[in-house]
């Protein structure tokens, strides 16, 4: 059962993030009897029918051994050349989400996904440079050839040292290949958040959510007044009426300014004066239309 769990588990985890999992102790103690067995096998084995026969099959299993070497650097090379596009976009996205110059998603929801993509493509970046770095990696050289040639069968000497080197240098390449496959599956994820990343402010839209930027401002009204000692009452009215440019949203105002004109001489005559001025203001996106009634001269406060 704890054996079930922990294999669900590991798919699991497989699944959301590729990972490579390390060797149990009974796993690398089985691997390194492994290779003592092969080691063993390959200084033992005898090759009088047909040396050169021999010597060119270890060569191409070196060659063979070498070429998936080459294709997972290769891979891993062009890995990083799209990992190194995708940063700028990551720090863009970013940008415009903290400046709140992106859609109607949610900032969670967007933040949310943007932190997966950058999970994503981290994981890709740190396996693409393991897979480049360079230890544990044998062939022959010219020492080898050397020596091989001072004993009575060169060819036979060639030969164990090709696959002896092969051997010895089989964990490193397979560690090299897995890795380029696990950066392949982050980027594959990475790719997958991206598509989300850019579906969401449609998504939210059609499910009406609206960005507080994108709303129209209200039109906004403010009386000034400024009474004076002797002077008739002035009342000025200015509307501030958002710009809607052709086809985009509101990016600015105009205010309009509507002053009454001075009256004529106010009448002496306190039965008459009406003790409250008439104030109009228009409405916004009509011509402003003022009436103003005259203020008393001889001390009368206005209210």
């Amino acid at each position: 059962m704890r054996r079930l769990i922990d294999v669900t588990w590991h798919s699991i985890a497989s699944a959301v993030f590729p990972y490579i999992e390390p060797l149990t102790p009974a796993q690398k103690t089985a691997e390194a009897q492994r290779l003592q067995q092969d080691r063993a096998a390959i200084r033992a084995a005898v090759w009088n029918s047909n040396e050169e026969r021999a010597l060119d099959e270890a060569q191409k299993v070196a060659a063979a051994e070498m070429e998936r070497v080459r294709t997972a650097e290769g891979k891993a090379t062009t890995y990083l050349a799209v990992l190194a596009a995708l940063v700028p976009v990551i720090i863009t996205l970013q940008a415009a989400n903290w400046e709140k110059k992106a859609g109607p998603a949610p900032d969670a929801a967007r933040l949310f996904v943007l932190a997966l993509a950058t999970v994503y493509v981290a994981g890709a970046g740190f396996n693409a440079f393991k897979t480049l770095q360079v230890r544990g990696f044998q062939k022959l050289g010219e020492p080898e050839l050397v020596a091989a040639w001072q004993t009575p069968n060169p060819l036979r000497k060639l030969t164990r040292g090709t696959l002896l080197a092969t051997r010895n240098s089989r964990d490193v390449v397979n560690e090299k290949v897995t890795r380029i496959l696990v950066t392949h599956e982050h980027l594959l994820r990475a790719f997958g958040i991206f598509i989300l990343l850019l579906l969401l402010d449609p998504l939210f839209y059609a499910m009406g959510f609206r960005n507080a930027a994108q709303e129209p401002p209200a039109p906004k009204v403010v009386i000034v007044q400024k009474p004076a000692a002797s002077v008739p009452f002035e009342l000025k009215c200015t509307i501030a009426q958002p710009v809607r440019p052709s086809g985009g949203p509101t990016d600015g105002t105009v205010i309009s300014e509507a002053r009454p004109r001075r009256p004529v001489k106010p009448r002496t005559d306190r039965r008459r004066v009406d003790p409250s001025p008439t104030k109009s203001c228009p409405t916004a996106g009509t011509t402003p239309t003022l009436k103003i009634a005259p203020v008393p001269q001889d001390g009368a406060k206005v209210p």
